[in-house]
C-alpha cells in the first residue's frame, strides 16, 4: 500500500471511531461554540415509530462539519451533525443569523480550507464505501463504470436534492402548510439519507424502518429503503453514493476556491490517462485540462489516487496555500 493511501486509511479509521462512537468514548459535553437551542419541531420528541426518532443523547460537541456526521448515531457522536442537517434544521426553526453565525463560520472555514477533502478522509459513509471497494477487489471482481449520461443524471440529482431539501426546510417553517405536513417533512433529506439507517445499527440500535403516520411519511420511508439499497451499489461502482450525496454537492461548491488544490505541470504530462482510469469517482478533469495548472474538479475528494498512480515525477502536486505538500 502506498504511503498516501496508508495515511488516508488510518485517518478514515480514526475519524470513523470518533464520529460514530464519540458518545461511547467521551461521555461529557464539550463547550466549544454557543449551543443552538432547538425550536419546534424537535427530533428528541418523535416517538419510536417515527422516521425521525432519535435514540442518541446529545453530541459531545455542538459542532457541524461538512461530512456525514449524523444526529441519528447511537449514543451520540462527537459532532452534532452534517452541514446540510444544520442548515435544514435552522431554516425551519428560523434561527436568527446571530445565533447561527459562529457555527456557520466554522463550517465555511472547513469548506474553504479543505473543500471536499472531508468527504475523502473524514466521512464515515465514505470509509464504508472504500471498505466495499476493498472487499470487491479481494473477491477478484472488476469495477463497473457509469456512462457519461448516467454521471450527468446523478450530478443533476444530487444538486436537485440539495436545493429541494433546503427549499422545503424554509417553507415548512411557515404555518400555512399545516402542522401535519410540516411535521412529516422536517429534516426531509435526513429521512432518506442512508446514514439514518446505517449509523444507528453500527451502535447496536435498531432505527425506525417504517413510518406509517401519513402518506408523506410512508413515501419517505420507501425513498429511504431505495437509497439504502443504492448505497450498496458501492460494491461494484466505487463511491456510488458520493455521486448522489447532497452534502457532497454542497461542499463541492467550495472545491475550486479552496485553499487546498491539486495542480498539474502541463509540460510533464504525457496524457497517459492513468489518473482518469484509476479515479474512484471517475473524474476526467485532471487528464483533460490542458491550460490551467489547477485541476481540482468540484467533485474531487482528494483521495490523491491520481498523485500516487501518476508515472511522471512531479507532474501532479497537492498544495496548501500554494505550498507543496506532496507530489507524484
Amino acid at each position: 500500500m502506498n504511503r498516501i493511501t496508508l495515511l488516508r486509511r488510518i485517518t478514515q479509521v480514526l475519524c470513523f471511531v470518533v464520529v460514530i462512537y464519540g458518545g461511547f468514548i467521551w461521555r461529557h459535553p464539550i463547550e466549544i461554540l454557543p449551543k443552538i437551542q432547538p425550536g419546534v419541531p424537535r427530533t428528541t420528541l418523535y416517538e419510536r415509530n417515527r422516521i425521525l426518532w432519535v435514540s442518541a443523547k446529545e453530541s459531545v460537541a455542538d459542532l457541524y462539519i461538512p461530512a456525514l456526521a449524523c444526529r441519528f448515531i447511537a449514543k451520540g457522536g462527537f459532532f452534532k451533525s452534517c452541514s446540510l442537517h444544520f442548515l435544514s434544521e435552522n431554516f425551519t426553526w428560523r434561527t436568527s443569523a446571530r445565533v447561527m453565525m459562529p457555527h456557520l463560520l466554522f463550517v465555511l472555514a472547513l469548506s474553504l480550507l479543505f473543500g471536499k477533502l472531508m468527504c475523502g478522509w473524514v466521512c464515515p459513509l465514505g470509509a464504508l464505501m472504500d471498505g466495499m471497494t476493498w472487499l470487491r477487489r479481494q473477491c477478484g471482481k472488476a469495477r463497473r463504470f457509469l456512462s457519461p449520461s448516467t454521471e450527468r443524471f446523478l450530478f443533476n440529482t444530487r444538486h436537485t436534492l440539495l436545493w429541494a431539501s433546503l427549499a422545503i426546510s424554509v417553507l415548512i417553517g411557515f404555518p400555512w402548510l399545516g402542522a401535519g405536513a410540516n411535521d412529516a417533512m422536517f429534516l426531509i433529506y435526513c429521512q432518506f439519507c442512508p446514514a439514518r439507517l446505517l449509523y444507528p445499527e453500527l451502535g447496536g440500535v435498531n432505527p425506525c424502518w417504517a413510518d406509517r403516520t401519513s402518506a408523506i411519511t410512508l413515501t419517505l420511508t420507501l425513498c429511504g429503503w431505495l437509497t439504502f439499497a443504492l448505497f450498496f451499489l458501492g460494491f461494484v461502482v466505487p463511491r456510488f453514493w458520493c455521486r448522489i450525496c447532497a452534502i457532497g454537492a454542497l461542499t463541492g461548491y467550495f472545491n475550486r476556491g479552496a485553499i487546498l488544490t491539486i495542480e498539474k505541470s502541463q509540460r510533464k504530462c504525457t496524457s497517459c490517462g492513468t489518473c482518469a482510469r484509476n479515479c474512484p469517482v471517475d473524474i476526467k478533469m485532471v487528464y483533460t485540462e490542458r491550460g490551467r495548472p489547477v485541476v481540482t474538479d468540484p467533485q474531487c475528494q482528494f483521495c490523491l489516487t491520481c498523485l500516487e498512480d501518476c508515472p511522471e515525477p512531479g507532474c501532479l502536486e497537492l498544495k496548501f496555500l500554494g505550498k507543496r505538500i506532496v507530489k507524484s
